[in-house]
């Protein structure tokens, strides 16, 4: 490392890198050195490793840029953003090298609203893409709440379908959902609630199917 000592003028004033220098203040004198240089290929196995993983976390949520992140997560940031705040909430269901460990940790929605108790789900028949859905009535919650709507999102070897509008309100305490054809086969279906006037939700909850 190369230090020199600057005696006078403007540099007296700097600190701080600028350009390819480092200009540094001790006891009222300014010093400058050449910037280290950093080789491309200088990373150590965790940094890529850690890239690996940024780069499949970041690949997981491009998935959501146009459904869930833009209709609940920028509602949930509140003025921040949307796609950050799902990063972030799902970063916990991936493995070091980015490998999604468990779909059950994959947070699909986020808010105040909550679950129903004893929300159930089975298939009408075995391969039936007809899914019926059933739940505690809960005596706390009534008025508006009663209202909230239904929405579900099957998934399937990686893959994710649009947000599916059942129609079914929470005051209903079950009903029928039809899966979409894409994901096929589904494997996973994600429930959650969303209030009638779209500016609330529940979070998300994760069965086999």
């Amino acid at each position: 490392m190369i230090m020199t000592k600057v005696r006078e003028g403007i540099e007296s004033m700097l600190s701080g890198k600028f350009g390819n220098m480092v200009f540094v203040q001790r006891q009222g004198k300014t010093y400058v050195r050449r910037a280290p240089q950093r080789k491309k290929d200088s990373s150590t196995p965790a940094m890529l490793l850690n890239q690996q993983r940024f780069a499949q976390i970041m690949a997981f949520c491009g998935q959501f840029k146009n459904t869930v992140i833009p209709r609940v997560w920028i509602v949930a940031a509140n003025g921040s953003s949307g796609f950050r705040l799902f990063q972030k909430t799902n970063s916990p269901a991936f493995a070091p090298d980015g490998t999604l460990l468990d779909v059950s940790k994959v947070k699909l929605s986020t808010g105040n609203l909550t679950l129903p108790k004893g929300l159930k789900v089975s298939r009408k028949a075995a391969g039936s893409s007809t899914i019926n859905v059933s739940w505690d009535e809960d005596a706390e919650l009534g008025g508006l709440h009663l209202k909230d709507e239904l929405l579900a999102i099957s998934a399937g070897n990686g893959q994710y379908s649009d947000i599916v509008d059942t129609g079914i309100t929470r005051g209903s305490l079950g009903g029928s959902i039809e899966l979409p054809g894409e994901p096929s086969p589904a494997t996973h279906l994600y429930l959650f609630f969303g209030a009638r006037d779209g500016k609330d939700y529940s979070p998300s909850i994760c069965f086999e199917i």
